[in-house]
């Protein structure tokens, strides 16, 4: 049946010549497509490293002698880190708070801030050039972990992270892309390197390891030190929040009314007041926004759901136009005895074997792109067709990245072809034969 079929093809080569350019045209097209749809999948699946769900952040402001409410024997220095302490230990008292916590705000020392402060990491005392970069974590207590969750990389808890003083000998946290970059296969945990986490440059000694962590969902993940933070003090309180972490379940919108409602007056503690309370899902989204990424990942989607139906109702029209030249082909087969589902299925073939060719000059057409480098995806880092050693990550091997998109982009459009060769098969077969042949 199917040297038939192949002898079919190439007899109507002029009609199937045209069809075969337009399908080769179409992998190409869609295969970018689905490629960046791929990657934005894949990097998205992999888990963010820490857990958001039911945090926030308490922002404060502080009057000065130029206001009204301004009262100058609240500070001093002494009164003024009183009362910073009372107002952190108020929130951590009000119902459903679990964990609360002084916390060190610039350079992205937090989820979704939208700075970061990346450092270079190296091993201590080692001729081996490696390098990594990493964003840099201030952490002022072990409630830093147990507000946001980053895991350890040994048994896959916080508890563990969270029991480390990083004020105590010179201890540091990486991640695990960290570690595979300068340690491979070696476990980090007691060797010594030398980074930069605000002060300088200095050796510290690797007290844990984490799990990989994402800084956008759409984003693999990069590699992150954690170190001590710097001390409050009544100079630089600006630089500091107050995050915390609620019962599982507590109610968002109307957990921030009732806090609102309910501390606005409790906060006021000598020049201190509530500012703002938002949750770290807010943060995320509003950071997704301005940054671009929502409306990217938004135009894109709403472009390919376009783009395919377009291409869908394109290659129906096609092969309904093929179906229609072959009326008299179909009738005549009909007369000597052949069934419908014979019909359907030999169209069918027909059309997918058709595509299948097609494809070959279109996969070598795409190669030919994916190595020029001409695949970016604006909100990656990591978006170039690139083998990276090492890599856990299948986007970041370019033969496994480019057949894994070639097969879903091949999946997806024979899927097509096939519906869009069934319904016109089916309709043509539905003809009587003698109006069939009565086109001849």
């Amino acid at each position: 049946m199917l040297q038939h079929i192949f002898r079919q093809i190439w007899a109507q080569r002029k009609y199937n010549g045209w069809i075969f350019i337009e399908l080769m045209v179409v992998f190409v097209l869609v295969w970018v497509l689905t490629d960046y749809a791929f990657v934005m999948l894949h990097n998205k699946s992999i888990p963010q490293g820490f857990d958001i769900n039911d945090t926030y952040l308490v922002t404060y402001g502080i009057y000065g002698d130029k206001t009204s409410r301004y009262n100058p024997q609240e500070s001093d220095s002494v009164k003024i880190m009183e009362n910073l302490d009372l107002f952190v230990r108020k929130i951590n008292e009000y119902k459903d708070v679990e964990y609360a916590d002084l916390t060190y705000l610039p350079w992205g020392s937090v989820p979704f801030s939208g700075g970061q402060n990346r450092t270079s990491v190296k091993k201590y005392n080692d001729d081996d050039p490696t390098e990594a970069f990493a964003e840099t974590k201030n952490v002022r207590s072990g409630d830093f972990f147990r507000i946001f969750r980053y895991t350890s990389a040994k048994d896959g808890s916080w508890e563990r992270p969270a029991g480390i003083d990083l004020y105590q000998n010179n201890s540091i946290l990486i991640t695990r892309k960290v570690e595979r970059e300068l340690f491979k296969n070696e476990s980090a945990i007691g060797k010594t390197i030398t980074a930069d986490i605000g002060d300088g440059p200095r050796n510290y000694v690797v007290a844990d390891v984490l799990n990989d962590q994402k800084r956008f969902d759409y984003r693999l993940p990069e590699g992150g030190v954690f170190g001590e933070s710097p001390s409050a003090t009544p100079d630089n309180l600006t630089g500091f929040g107050v995050c915390f972490r609620v019962k599982q379940g507590t109610p968002e919108k109307q957990f921030i009314l009732n806090f609102r409602k309910e501390m606005t007056k409790q906060l006021r503690i000598g020049n201190f007041y509530l500012k703002n309370i938002e949750s770290f899902h807010q943060r995320k989204e509003n950071l997704r926004y301005e940054l671009g990424i929502t409306n990217e990942v938004r135009t894109r989607t709403a472009l390919m759901i376009f783009f395919l139906l377009n291409i869908a109702l394109g290659i129906i029209a096609t092969f309904w136009f093929r179906n229609e030249t072959r009326r008299s082909e179909i009738g005549l087969r009909m007369a000597m005895g052949s069934t419908r589902a014979t019909l359907q299925r030999q169209f069918i073939t027909e059309a997918v074997l058709l595509f299948t060719l097609a494809v070959i000059p279109a996969l070598i057409i795409n190669y030919v792109i994916a190595r020029a480098g001409m695949i970016e995806l604006n909100i990656d880092l990591h978006r170039k067709y690139e083998t990276v050693v090492g890599s856990p990550y299948i986007t970041q091997h370019f033969t496994w990245r480019f057949l894994v998109a070639s097969l879903m982009t091949y999946l997806l459009l024979v899927v097509i072809v096939l519906f869009s060769a069934w319904l016109p098969a089916y309709k043509a077969s539905k003809v009587h034969p003698v109006e069939a042949l009565r086109d001849e």
